[in-house]
């Protein structure tokens, strides 16, 4: 299929709002610094706040989910190419290691806008304000999310990419 666009619909969950990068329970976590690895390994440059949301359980006990809704910028090259969003091949030749300091590691993923965005301030700066995202994550972090990642076979990585 192409062209198609899906939502998330359960049941025992209602949407009750967004959650900011930025402003949330989880800054300074294992579990928010492996969210930001997750999203650079699968190169989602496109982070904005209005692409998280947040689900209420019904039922008891009642509990609040924190999701990233939107991974449509995904498996695709580390910058802002609406041609290649989703393409493996571009994301096979993506760089999206940074750097590397013995205490952090810095993606690429968000990656520095290309110059037809300083033509659209607003955007350019919104954009701007995220890339702080990728950067100076703990390695410790870094590699319990990349010890996580480590345990999916590669039909579970093919399936991945499929959908």
């Amino acid at each position: 299929m192409h062209n198609v666009r899906l939502k998330r619909h359960l049941k025992d969950e209602k949407k009750i709002g967004f959650w900011s990068w930025a402003k949330n329970p989880f800054t300074d976590t294992r579990e928010l610094y492996g969210l930001r690895v997750l999203m650079a390994v699968m190169n989602n440059w496109d982070l904005k706040d209005i692409n998280n949301s947040v689900y209420q359980t019904r039922g008891e006990p009642v509990e609040d989910r924190y999701v990233v809704s939107d991974l449509g910028a995904s498996f695709g090259p580390t910058g802002l190419n609406w041609r290649l969003k989703g393409k493996p091949a571009a994301y096979c030749d993506s760089k999206w290691i940074k750097a590397i300091s013995p205490e952090f590691v810095d993606f690429n993923v968000p990656s520095e806008l290309p110059m037809n965005f300083f033509l659209d301030v607003p955007e350019l700066v919104r954009r701007t304000s995220l890339l702080w995202l990728g950067h100076h994550i703990p390695r410790k972090d870094a590699r319990w999310m990349g010890d996580l990642l480590a345990r999916l076979s590669p039909q579970q990585i093919r399936d991945a990419f499929r959908a």
